[in-house]
């Protein structure tokens, strides 16, 4: 794997690249301390950079790792937004499932901005989280498939399956789907990045199904190679905020010990804004998991 990036400073901050990785920043810094907003700006800078920062030693209740977050981006401060992911807590989401190379919902009008986690409890055995880098992936790209997507729009459909691609077989009356450029840009920089999972992408507009399915492959090809890949083993304390349209991320299905992180939401509007008819349901799960 080779990586020619070096480390850098924005503000009063060291970013170093990320061990073992060939995207993404890593700083020792407290985001507990007293920030100025020359600091938060600074930090916020080396997240746009690549959509990915790691900060280790951090000490999160859930509203500090909110206020960390907001420096980031705009923050969803309610508790349906942001949760446990656990395969121990009684109030934990996602348990021990194997979650595919995906963004979080890319089937509504606005997908969430960004997402966070914190590891408040580790211990062996315990599934690492991976993730790609879709900006990457586009610059790897052979020039004339850059043409030929550009300008393309795919379907996005909501995960019917677990640990296998949802297919548009899969679709029912009243679920959720979403129209979204192939190629998005970067609001910041316009930067290009290939806006495609093999989670929840159904399918591209426009071609027919076999087309469509073999373009789609020839992208994944190129996003999940195993040298691209950046896998994290988690320690107590780690902080990871990522951009949620321009990085994927994934992880395998837990076996043993205990995993439980800490999830806040980077976003401008909530699902449950964009499709209230959902939050019903919602809250009758919980109350019967109760």
């Amino acid at each position: 794997m080779s990586d020619s990036r070096t480390a850098y400073r924005s503000g009063r901050f060291e970013a170093k690249p990320i061990a073992g990785s060939t995207f993404g920043y890593e700083l020792d810094v407290d985001l507990n301390s007293n920030l100025s907003s020359e600091d938060r700006e600074a930090l916020r800078q080396v997240f746009v950079r690549d959509g990915l920062v790691l900060f280790h030693n951090q000490k999160f209740s859930m509203d500090q790792q909110i206020d960390a977050c907001s420096i980031f981006g705009p923050v969803l401060r309610d508790s349906i937004e942001n949760y446990l992911v656990s395969n121990v807590e009684k109030d934990g989401l996602l348990g021990d499932r194997e979650l595919l190379f995906h963004v979080d919902v890319p089937y509504v009008p606005a997908p969430y901005l960004g997402g966070s986690l914190h590891a408040l409890k580790v211990d062996g055995g315990v599934s690492a989280t991976r993730f790609i880098s879709a900006f990457r992936a586009w610059e790897r790209l052979p020039e004339a498939l850059k043409q030929r997507i550009d300008g393309l729009n795919t379907l996005q459909i909501k995960g019917k399956a677990i640990g296998r691609p949802t297919r548009m077989i899969d679709l029912e009356p009243g679920d959720n789907c979403a129209v979204h450029a192939l190629v998005g840009r970067q609001e910041e920089t316009g930067r290009p990045y290939i806006f495609a999972n093999i989670d929840m992408t159904g399918c591209i507009i426009g071609m027919s199904e076999a087309e469509s399915s073999d373009l789609l492959q020839q992208l994944y090809d190129h996003m999940y190679q195993p040298d691209e890949v950046f896998e994290h083993q988690w320690q107590v304390g780690d902080f990871i905020v990522w951009n949620n349209l321009a990085v994927q991320h994934a992880r395998s299905r837990i076996t043993g010990g205990t995993r439980t992180l800490q999830r806040v939401t980077i976003a401008k509007y909530g699902y449950w804004e964009q499709y209230p008819a959902d939050l019903p349901l919602y809250q009758a799960l919980q109350q019967n998991a109760a």
